[in-house]
Order: C-alpha cells, then sequence, then structure tokens
C-alpha cells in the first residue's frame, strides 16, 4: 500500500522533525518499510497540498485498499486535509481513495489521539507517541474508522482572522470538535497568548478571560434526540419528538464531537462518546450544553452578581473533566421541593444541531470546528450534522 509521511515542523512544541528523522524513519526502515514520500509542510494549507499531488501522481493506479499516510502533526493539519479532500471532491475530482491514517502527535493538545491512546491509569504503561504507527506495523493491526461532522454558514460567513481559516471556508468538515460560546471563545483569544504561553496552560488563561460570559443564542437539536438521564446513566429518547428540541439560551457553553471523548489528555469532556458509544454505524454526535438560568437559585437573573456566581459553579463542575469525566454527573443544588437539583451539564445524542445567535452578541457568533474559528455572519445560523459516508466517498481510518 502507498505511504507517504508528513510532518509539521511548526507545530506543538516544534519537535516533529526531530521524531520523525530519529524515531520513525528508522521504526519504519528496522521494519523494510520505505514511505514513497517524505515532505515537511512549510505554510498553512501545505499539507493538504502535498496529499492530493501524491494523490493524483498515483492515478489511476491507486490500490482499491487507499493509501496511508502517517502524520506528525495536531489535529489543525489533519482538518487541512479532510477539508481539502472535501472540497476537491465537490469540484467533482476524484474518486479518490480511502485514507489509512497513523497519527503522530505533534500539535498542542491532540485531542483525537488523546481520545485513541488515553493516558494511563496506575498499572498501565505510558503510552507512547509511536502507538499508532506500532499498531501499523503490529501482526494485528487495529483501524478505527472516523466519524465527520459537516458545517455549514451561509455567507459572507468569515474567519475571525486569516490566519485562522481560509477566506473561502463556509463549508467545513471535521472529526474532533465543532462548539460555540465558551469553547470557541476560549479558542479565539487563546491565539493571542500562542507566542507568550505555546502550551496548553493558555487555554486556561483564555478560560479565565471568558468566565463570566454568557452567550445570548438558541440551539436547535435535530432528531433523533436522546438525553443523558444522569440517575440512570442511560440515553433516553426525547418522548414524542419528531422534529427540532429547541434549547432557549443564554448558553455558557455549547460543544458537539463525532469521534472524541477529550480535548485533551487529561480533559474529558466527552466521556460518553467512549464510554456509552452508539451503535456501530449510528450517524450521531454527542452534545454538551451549559444554561446557566436552568440554575435556580439564580431566580432567572442574569446580573454581575448572578455571573460572578455561576462562575464559581462552572468551574467547579468543568474540574471535574479532569476526573475522568466527572462532570456530566454535576447537579445544581435542590431547591424547595426537589429531591436532586437538575444536571449542571446537558448531555445529547443527536443528528445534528442548529445555532442561531442574537445579532448583537458579537461573541455568540464565533464558532470553532476544529481549532478553527470563524465568524458568522448577522442573522446566519451555523448548521452542524454528521457526514454520511456516501456524501463524502471515501472512508477515513485510524491504526489505533
Amino acid at each position: 500500500m502507498p505511504l507517504i509521511v508528513v510532518y509539521n515542523p511548526a507545530s506543538g512544541d516544534r519537535t516533529a522533525a526531530k521524531l520523525t528523522t530519529e524515531s520513525i524513519l528508522p521504526l519504519l526502515a528496522s521494519h523494510d518499510i520505505i514511505p514513497d514520500k517524505i515532505a515537511a509542510t512549510e505554510h498553512p494549507g501545505h499539507a493538504s497540498t502535498l496529499l492530493l499531488a501524491y494523490i493524483r501522481s498515483l492515478a489511476p493506479s491507486t490500490p482499491a485498499e487507499g493509501i496511508t499516510v502517517l502524520l506528525v502533526s495536531g489535529d489543525g493539519t489533519l482538518y487541512e486535509i479532510l477539508n481539502a479532500l472535501h472540497n476537491a471532491r465537490d469540484k467533482q475530482e476524484g474518486p479518490f481513495p480511502d485514507l489509512r491514517l497513523i497519527l503522530i502527535p505533534g500539535g498542542t493538545a491532540n485531542a483525537l489521539h488523546a481520545t485513541l491512546f488515553p493516558p494511563p491509569t496506575s498499572s498501565a504503561a505510558e503510552p507512547t507517541p509511536l502507538a499508532s504507527l506500532l499498531s501499523f506495523l503490529s501482526t494485528t493491526p487495529r483501524l478505527v474508522p472516523l466519524t465527520l461532522a459537516h458545517t455549514t454558514v451561509p455567507s459572507p460567513a468569515s474567519p475571525a482572522n486569516e490566519e485562522e481559516a481560509p477566506s473561502s471556508s463556509t463549508d467545513v468538515v471535521s472529526a474532533v470538535v465543532v462548539s460555540t460560546a465558551l469553547h470557541a471563545a476560549i479558542l479565539h483569544d487563546s491565539e493571542a497568548l500562542r507566542a507568550s504561553v505555546p502550551g496548553i496552560e493558555r487555554f486556561k488563561l483564555a478560560a479565565t478571560q471568558n468566565a463570566t460570559t454568557w452567550y445570548r443564542a438558541k440551539a436547535r437539536l435535530l432528531p433523533p434526540v436522546q438525553r443523558y438521564d444522569v440517575a440512570t446513566g442511560a440515553f433516553v429518547a426525547v418522548a414524542d419528538r419528531e422534529g427540532p428540541l429547541e434549547l432557549p439560551g443564554p448558553f455558557v457553553y455549547f460543544l458537539s464531537t463525532v469521534n472524541c471523548d477529550r480535548l485533551e489528555p487529561l480533559f474529558r469532556i466527552a466521556p460518553l462518546r467512549r464510554a456509552l458509544p452508539p451503535p456501530p454505524g449510528a450517524q450521531t454526535m454527542d452534545i454538551l450544553a451549559v444554561r446557566p438560568l436552568r440554575d435556580l437559585s439564580l431566580n432567572g437573573k442574569a446580573g454581575e452578581a448572578e455571573r460572578e456566581k455561576f462562575k464559581e459553579t462552572l468551574g467547579d463542575v468543568f474540574r471535574g473533566a479532569y476526573q475522568d469525566g466527572a462532570h456530566i454527573r454535576a447537579r445544581y443544588d435542590a431547591q424547595d421541593g426537589e429531591t436532586d437539583g437538575v444536571p449542571v451539564i446537558e448531555y445529547f445524542r443527536v443528528s445534528g444541531w442548529e445555532w442561531i445567535p442574537e445579532e448583537d452578541d458579537e461573541k455568540a457568533h464565533l464558532f470553532c470546528a476544529d481549532g478553527l474559528i470563524f465568524n458568522a455572519p448577522k442573522g446566519g445560523v451555523v448548521k452542524s450534522s454528521v457526514l454520511a459516508q456516501t456524501t463524502h466517498g471515501s472512508k477515513v481510518f485510524v491504526y489505533a
């Protein structure tokens, strides 16, 4: 099977080149495997250019089983590749071969790799950054199919800044996360901290900057809609609902994922994506939402005092994400007549969603797709759904 090695020397802690030359290529050589092409990315978007050129060079003799791509990068470089292939298909190029990814973490957070190779328990061995490569080289390699999300926003949508996304990107696919509200604001504001704080600490600083912001919008969850019941530990169908489930705001948090249960090795934000997975072949995504006015102790108020109070609640709850996803069991304090308070995290499993921000709430118009930040126009509706394989054509797998 054809093999191309692509590494991004500028991502993460900038060790991708050293890892590739000193560890990856020697390990491949020890198994008598010589890549057909080895290339370093030189600018944003270069990985997709390299891969498309490589695929075209193989035609028409591309093997039916597809090609293998050894990728040393962060999640953003994978995003570039997936969108380049998606856009080329829209231009009726192809057919494209299936992709089999050997994923080597070279970025900052490496959410997809952390999901496939989670941090060890006290009794387990420390996972190696070469774990995906070792699976590829083993006598019993394990391939995991990736589900893709398709997110659209009507023109004139534009990137929040020119370095974060190409100006024409209003129709994108992603494999890690699509979000708005706090998560998108954190990613947006953390870019200003990248030079001075290159590690994941910049995300915590950006979170502090946005801790009291509430986002005025409403969301529609597309059927079939299931809600996680904390009491029973199971998903239950939202009864007698054929149309969308509408969630009025304000929101503090709104995030969806199709593959990942964590955004950092220890930050397990959507634990049920792996712990309670959907049936094989189900085209669903997991959504986590936080709406502060569900906290009855705020008495429906949204003033400065209430926002400060809820900041403390949110901080306490989301610390549970660093405790193997314990945050999804957190509840508000029970009020008069209640046995238990309602869950802080609303956890849903759906086919897709729509986000309708209020026109004068600028930060509610930000949305994130695999770390890239976009700005929806006034009057625009962000829509995200699972991308059917019949639409995107080739399959994408990861050695895990």
